[in-house]
Parts: C-alpha cells; structure tokens; sequence
C-alpha cells in the first residue's frame, strides 16, 4: 500500500497540472476546427503570417532566390517581370489580395456557407448610400492634412512611395493604380473579414460548438478593438508618424465601415489618401511635380 505522503500528493498535482495544461492547449487547437471565431481568427494571422512582414512575401525566397521585397533599391535588385518596372511592389500588392482576399472570400463561401455582403463586399445598401458617400468625404478630408505633414517626414520619405524611380505622372498614375489591391487586402482582412466575421457571431453558434462556456457571446461588442489592436500590430516597425495615426484610423474606419456595412468607403478613403502621400513625397523629394 502506498501511503498519502505530502511528496505523492505532489505528484498527483503535477501530473494532474500538466494533465490540465495539456488539455488547455488541444481544445484552443480543436477550436480552430469547431467554431467560427477561432477559425476567422486563425485563418487571418496564418494568411497574414503568409503575405509577411508589411506584405513582403518573405516565403518567395524559398521560390525565388533572387526575391527582394518591395521598396528595395531598383539597382540591387534583378528584374522579374520585364515590362514591369515595379515588379517587386506588384507581386507583394496583389499577392496580398490573393492570400489575405480571395482565399478568405473561398473561406465565407465555402467553408461558412455565408453571404460575401455579410462581410463588407457589397455596397453599402440604399438607405446608407449618403452614410457611405460621407464616411469617405469626411474620412479623407479630416486626413489630409496629417498626411501632409507625414509627407514631410524623413521616415515616412524613406518609406514610401515603395517604388521611387517613376519618371513620369502618366507612370506615376499606373503605378497607383496597381496599388489600388493592396489597399483592398489591408481594409477587407482587417475591417471586413475580422471585423464583420467577429461582429457577426451568434450565441447559439458557440454553445452549439460544444467548446468554452455557455452564455452571452461578447465578440459583436469587442470586434472593433480586436480589428484595431490586429491592424496595429501589422504596423509595427513603421514609421512613428504612420505607426502611431494608425489606432485611430483602426477604431475610425472600424466604426464606420460596421455602421456603413461596406468596406468600400473607408477602402477607397485609404487609397486616395496614400496616392496623395506618395505624390507629396516624391514632390518634396524632387522627383516628380515639380
């Protein structure tokens, strides 16, 4: 017989610790594959991971030897796409549209069963038309001053444009153009399939998952925090003037795109205002427009 010494009591409270702790770890795993939240959640940051750090497809080394990401100075670089210019800039911009847009859209599709409008992808429906038309005027004019004045910065000029030799407006407007996905990719990931796919969780939908505790589902009220803090958290390693305007365009989009139910104003707002800091960069620095 095996007496109850306060050394085997131990053990038991050991073994039945890691006993628990191992426990803990499989069902945050098996969520993943059981309810909703987790699998949106999941799926972000590992297509998120996937695009990279600020979206340099740092896995094409694996593909491509001679990848260098965006930004990088076009004279150390060997050309990928001949015709293109850019090309390291336009591989990362609708390679993100692909990983952290396309895949998430089979995702809802698919896997949710679920519409892609309940996401954000449509329009804004006719009674928030106005709402949208205003969300985007108000969202780029309260911003443009700031953008401005980031124009001006040293990190900020160091930055962006990603691709500074353009030579001409009319390739300076192609250019911009071609970023026009990166955007997409930033606000859908972000302020659509975060947002909207945490937001949009019912009660049932968890308690039927058979995983966690029962009661009142929480995310609808934290899905704009949770959208924020991830959009941050992308941008960390940015400029101070980017990184710290970047909390508040999450929290101003987020509100607004949720309210709005389309992430096309907030979408296009972003677009614009970027074109307009990258024009005011490459002003400031001589470049172009000058």
């Amino acid at each position: 017989m095996i007496s109850s010494t306060p050394e085997n009591q131990g053990n038991v409270k050991i073994k039945d610790s890691m006993f628990g702790l191992l426990k803990l770890i499989w069902i945050s795993i098996t969520t993943f594959f059981k309810e909703r939240p987790a699998q949106i959640i999941g799926s972000a940051f590992l297509l998120l991971m996937l695009w990279g750090y600020h979206g340099e497809l740092e896995l094409l080394k694996f593909i491509i030897p001679s990848w260098t990401p965006p930004g990088v100075e076009v004279s150390t670089r060997t050309p990928l796409i001949s015709f293109v210019p850019w090309d390291r800039e336009l591989i990362s911009f609708w390679g993100g549209a692909f990983l952290v847009v396309i895949i998430p859209m089979l995702i809802i599709k698919f896997g949710f069963k679920q519409k892609l409008s309940d996401y954000g992808l449509g329009l804004p429906e006719k009674g928030k038309r106005l709402l949208g038309l205003t969300v985007f005027l108000t969202l780029t004019l309260l911003c443009l001053f700031p953008f401005y004045i980031g124009a001006k910065d040293l990190g900020m000029q160091s930055v962006y444009p990603f691709y500074k030799n353009l030579t001409s407006v009319s390739e300076f407007v192609i250019y911009e153009f071609t970023y026009l996905p990166f955007f997409i990719a930033i606000e859908f990931i972000f302020r659509g399939y975060l947002l909207f796919g945490l937001a949009g969780v019912k009660d049932h939908e968890i308690k039927d998952g058979g995983v966690g505790l029962p009661g009142v589902y929480f995310f609808s009220r934290y899905a704009i925090l949770i959208s924020m803090l991830s959009y941050t958290a992308w941008h960390l390693g940015k400029p101070l003037a980017e990184l710290w305007g970047t909390p508040m365009w999450g929290l101003a989009a987020g509100v607004c795109t949720l309210e709005v139910r389309s992430i096309w104003p907030a979408t296009l707002a972003h677009w614009i205002l970027n074109v307009f800091l990258d024009a005011m960069i490459l002003y400031n620095l001589k470049i172009l427009f000058t």
